[in-house]
């Protein structure tokens, strides 16, 4: 699948754009946290949502190339690359019991990161389906 990139969102649906544009004004998911990259992660997974439904339907044939694209947009935007390095280096400390900690902390956000990536693409995909339901053709 190409990538596509644009500075904007107009060929998006306006539920997700509204939704983009709500998570940029505040910048926090409803439980307070900082959501950095959350904005761009919906505005990429949406484009390829537009792209992957009308051939695949909701995931369908294309997962394991969906599996790619998620970690790149979680590198990209969510801040995985950082997180796989620190795990890396978190590993080294293994032989030492007492320093396995920073182990299970750094694996922790490797894996809150690709959650978080699932959980922006299955927003992008519900949004965009729910959004070709509305508008047949």
């Amino acid at each position: 699948m190409a990538r596509y990139r644009s500075g904007n969102e107009r060929d998006l649906p306006p539920t997700l754009r509204r939704l983009i544009q709500a998570i940029r004004e505040t910048g926090k998911d409803a439980a307070g946290r900082d959501i950095n990259g959350a904005a761009e992660s919906l505005r990429e997974f949406g484009r390829l949502a537009q792209r992957v439904l009308p051939v695949y339907g909701v995931f369908g044939h294309a997962e394991d190339r969906l599996d790619v694209l998620l970690d790149r947009v979680a590198t990209e935007h969510l801040g995985l690359a950082r997180a796989r390095r620190d795990f890396r280096d978190a590993l080294r400390l293994v032989e030492d019991f007492e320093r396995r900690n920073p182990i299970e902390m750094a694996h922790g956000h490797v894996q809150a990161i690709s959650d978080d990536a699932r959980f922006y693409a299955g927003i992008a995909f519900g949004v965009c389906l729910s959004e070709y339901s509305r508008y047949p053709g």
